[in-house]
């Protein structure tokens, strides 16, 4: 769920969200803006809107803020981004407007208290200035597992230490002793934004025990590749 856009300082444009209430008694939801940001180690945190020192939740205005949906009926909430008419802005500035039930699915529990479950969904607002900003990460760490059929995993941990949002593909090409290339493994893109990291997993399929030569790469695209060598012990 995210609306990622190209602007140029003092433009703006425009978004719709849309809601459904698949239930079948009236929901309340209110909408509201929070700053987002998240880990490879698995944290992630909704701060106050415009926490973020590349936040632009101050540039987003929305409609409606509250309102009740029948069973089965639909609303879209508008909004509009107007990027400030800043020379110095420059790479990826984003938020999130987040969408929350109010009259929350209560549940009885065993000591009499009722457990109230909110559902809320984030919708990331992306806001690229131009094709500006410094593209840039750094490869935090690495780490071989075994996941449950028996295949080794390279898991690789990134950081976006730039300006502009990354959608990195990590490909890791391995040697044998010989020097010659036994293939060619991938992982999904994921998005990074500034200032975040992410935890990507390389499964190593059908390939046997021994020391390898590796050229580790992460393609962010329009020539950005970033690389590290490494030997790995399978």
């Amino acid at each position: 769920m995210t609306h990622e856009n190209i602007a140029m300082a003092g433009e703006g444009y425009r978004g719709a969200i849309k809601i459904q209430n698949t239930g079948t008694e009236p929901q309340s939801v209110k909408v509201y803006q929070r700053d987002y940001w998240y880990a490879f180690s698995g944290e992630s945190r909704h701060d106050d809107a415009g926490t973020l020192a590349r936040s632009n939740a101050a540039w987003i205005k929305y409609s409606p803020n509250l309102f009740t949906l029948q069973p089965n009926e639909t609303a879209v909430v508008d909004f509009e981004v107007s990027v400030p008419a800043n020379d110095t802005l420059k790479g990826t500035y984003w938020s999130v407007i987040m969408v929350e039930g109010i009259q929350p699915e209560e549940t009885a529990a065993s000591s009499g208290l009722k457990i109230h479950t909110a559902i809320r969904y984030a919708v990331q607002v992306v806001t690229n200035i131009g094709n500006t900003g410094k593209r840039d990460l750094q490869f935090l760490g690495m780490e071989l597992t075994t996941n449950e059929d028996e295949t080794q995993v390279l898991n690789v941990a990134i950081e976006n230490t730039g300006e502009r949002l990354l959608k990195p593909e990590l490909n890791l090409e391995l040697f044998n002793a010989e020097g010659e290339s036994i293939g060619v493994f991938k992982a999904e893109r994921r998005k990074t934004y500034p200032t975040t990291s992410v935890l990507l997993s390389l499964p190593l399929e059908g390939v046997k025990p021994g020391e390898y030569a590796a050229v580790l790469i992460a393609d962010c695209d329009e020539d950005n590749i970033f690389g590290t060598n490494l030997t790995l012990e399978l």
